[in-house]
């Protein structure tokens, strides 16, 4: 006689029940009638698992987890609502009441309490083409010069609808390399898209995540002069940029052997870096359109927005209020302005090498960053006519002209020579009037 299995019994006993003799459900069976009526009964029978009956790690802890879920408002005490992490339970058992079991069997402890947790169904989107990409950072050992290893920062961009994948490599992450990443990527992709998909990173989001994220203003700023949207993922939520996160496992398989070259400079793996994604697009294939990477980029760029006009990338962004005499403070410093924009906000960009101060969108000043000097003032932004706001500045006298232009009173005859308002550096000057002396 054979044996039954779970599912044979379960057939046999639903047969029963339709009015099936339980002879004939044994004969198709192939076993006798008590064997069946056996399992069946066997089968209704509630016989408890005998390892629920040995002792676990949370035995006398009953009350403590109670209270962590209380406290984390696990939607399980009601019936309703989403359930608590078995992991933060687990952490907050060893922080505040000396919990010394595994995560294991807090897991178990909770699934026989309220049973096993549903599980959430993923939804799968694709965009149309043009309207996203995912960028996200990865890092890499890479030997150079010398044959030393050095960690370099890999910015992955991914366009979501064609799949097309690219890299940027640098030394630092910080927030210029941020922004000059993305600049590089929009560059190999051909354009802008509308929406850039980003983790929680520091240089993107200040706190939070997903849709009420606080964004990091320098690169707000840097989104919207590039026009495109901010798109944060939720947070601990790595599925929702998945396509990014399997980007970066196909670029450490795909790119893996340049990382083990020596090279001279990271300009040169950049490079080779983007022949390489050239290269991919056309091994891989597209599961939107069916086609190959490269066919379906060809379509997607040209309906991506327009490259930025920005000149220079900037890690740093701040407003500030023009002050009566025609300066704004940044980092430590003060930058002179134009005086018409007394009294006024201004908008300051930090880039690599300078202090950019714009206004109404439009450059107005520059100036040196990361000078010894604390004070830089361009004499030119104090002449000029007066607007229906601001009254110009008073304009330096004779002996006034000649302090600044660095001369004596010896000097005054020559400079009588020189225009009432300066409208040329005054270095140049000095250089006129030492020479006529």
């Amino acid at each position: 006689m054979g044996k039954l299995t779970k599912e044979q019994i379960m057939v046999g006993a639903e047969m029963v029940k339709r009015g099936t003799s339980v002879r004939r459900v044994a004969q198709q069976y192939g076993v006798s009638e008590g064997t069946l009526r056996y399992q069946m009964r066997r089968a209704q029978e509630v016989r408890p698992d005998g390892r629920s009956l040995q002792p676990t790690a949370l035995d006398g802890l009953e009350g403590a987890v109670t209270a962590i879920l209380e406290r984390l408002d696990d939607g399980r005490r009601q019936g309703e609502g989403r359930p608590a992490q078995a992991r933060q339970v687990c952490e907050l058992l060893r922080r505040d009441y000396g919990y010394r079991g595994s995560y294991q069997a807090v897991v178990r402890h909770l699934r026989r309490r309220f049973g096993v947790p549903p599980v959430r169904a993923l939804r799968r989107v694709e965009t149309p083409p043009g309207v996203q990409a995912q960028h996200d950072w990865f890092e890499a050992e890479v030997r150079f010069r010398g044959n030393e290893w050095i960690p370099v920062n890999m910015l992955v961009g991914t366009l979501s609808h064609c799949r097309a994948r690219f890299c940027w490599a640098s030394f630092e992450a910080n927030q210029l390399a941020w922004h000059t990443g993305h600049l590089s990527l929009f560059g190999q992709y051909g354009g802008v898209p509308l929406w850039v998909r980003i983790d929680n990173l520091r240089t993107g989001v200040v706190r939070g995540g997903g849709p009420t994220a606080v964004l990091n203003h320098a690169y707000a700023v840097f989104a919207r002069e590039c026009r495109f949207e901010i798109d944060p993922c939720r947070v601990r939520m790595p599925s929702d940029k998945g396509k990014d996160e399997r980007s970066v496992r196909i670029c450490r398989d795909a790119f893996g052997d340049l990382f083990h070259e020596t090279w001279s400079t990271i300009e040169s793996l950049q490079l080779s870096l983007e022949e390489r994604s050239r290269q991919l697009m056309d091994r891989l294939r597209c599961p939107v359109t069916g086609t190959s990477v490269r066919e379906a980029f060809e379509s997607e760029r040209l309906v991506l927005q327009p490259l930025p006009h920005l000149s220079e990338p900037f890690d740093l962004v701040v407003a500030r209020r023009v002050h009566r005499d025609c300066l704004v403070s940044f980092e430590g410093r003060r930058y002179s302005v134009p005086f018409a924009w007394v009294g006024r906000s201004v908008e300051i960009l930090g880039t690599v090498h300078h202090v950019v101060i714009r206004g109404e969108g439009r450059e107005i000043a520059r100036h040196a960053r990361h000078t010894r000097e604390r004070l830089l003032i361009d004499p030119s932004h104090y002449e000029g006519e007066s607007t229906d706001r601001v009254i110009r500045p008073t304009p330096l006298g004779l002996r006034g002209r000649l302090q600044v232009a660095g001369l004596s009173g010896a000097s005054q005859r020559t400079l009588l020579l020189l225009p009432e308002r300066v409208s040329r550096p005054l270095d140049l000057y000095v250089r006129v009037v030492e020479a006529a002396r």
